[in-house]
């Protein structure tokens, strides 16, 4: 189930990345632009080592393992909502609680901090994976590691791995595909 999960990840995020990379024609000019300058393709590649997190950690190296498997999984968190974001920019530039700055100016998905990322998902779309992503900021941040913060156990990590194929899933459903022809999700 375990390998089973990631493959799908790994498939669904190659799907995805190879459809949203050039989404000219169709797609909104701005959003398109915004799509073919994203680094979709590191996402497939942080996705290729998921599995390095699935093997029995070594005693000395539990601590790190577990942060760097965090941290991966926050990149891939961070980077489906920006992907969404990025595919609904003009609802989200339209939209009166989009983030700004200091000076009101609006935010381009790429640039929003992780934190208003869910913060923004969760209240505009669905609070179902809020805790989950909390989490998984919360582990992930534990990188800078001066201060002492949870950094959970391995088996919890896995379940997060899992549950990240759920959420991206999830995510890439309400998607907008052209037609019904192209679905990543039967990648």
């Amino acid at each position: 189930m375990r390998q089973a999960a990631i493959r799908k990840i790994i498939a669904s995020t190659k799907a995805i990345e190879r459809f949203w990379r050039q989404a000219h024609g169709w797609a909104p000019a701005d959003a398109a632009d915004l799509l073919a300058a994203a680094r979709l393709d590191r996402q497939v590649s942080f996705t290729h080592t998921l599995s390095d997190y699935l093997k029995l950690f070594p005693p000395e190296q539990v601590e790190a393992r577990q942060i760097l498997g965090y941290t991966t999984l926050r990149s891939l968190c961070e980077g489906v909502l920006r992907l969404f974001f990025a595919v609904y920019l003009e609802d989200y530039c339209r939209d009166a609680e989009s983030v700004r700055d200091k000076e009101g100016i609006l935010v381009s998905p790429e640039d929003i901090s992780f934190d208003r990322l869910i913060a923004l998902y969760s209240k505009k779309v669905d609070s179902q994976y809020d805790t989950f992503l909390r989490r998984v900021q919360q582990r992930g941040n534990c990188i800078h590691h001066f201060k002492n913060r949870d950094i959970g156990i391995q088996d919890e990590l896995i379940a997060d791995i899992i549950q990240f194929r759920d959420f991206l899933l999830v995510v890439n459903s309400r998607l907008p595909y052209p037609d019904d022809f192209y679905d990543p999700d039967r990648a």
